[in-house]
């Protein structure tokens, strides 16, 4: 899809093309992933996995870890 044929809210905004439960869903069987592999998984750009993560972070749906010098790891955390 080009980038002007997205669709665009009311607002003038582009729409949202995957759902943070979109990306709730990769993490079925609570193993980590990384930014990357949730990208891939979904087919969107690193950035915008990035932010629907950090999303769910900020929502307590996700936890993230710093595994190294640039790496982060999500995860799902197992029912309380």
């Amino acid at each position: 899809m080009d980038e002007d044929d997205r669709e665009r809210t009311e607002g003038g905004r582009y729409a949202e093309q995957v759902r943070p439960e979109d990306v709730l869903a990769v993490f079925s069987d609570h193993e980590p992933r990384t930014t990357t592999e949730v990208a891939e998984t979904l087919d969107v750009a690193r950035r915008t996995a990035l932010n629907k993560l950090d999303e769910l972070v900020e929502r307590g749906d996700l936890r993230r870890k710093k595994v190294g010098g640039r790496a982060v790891v999500f995860w799902k955390p197992a029912s309380e």
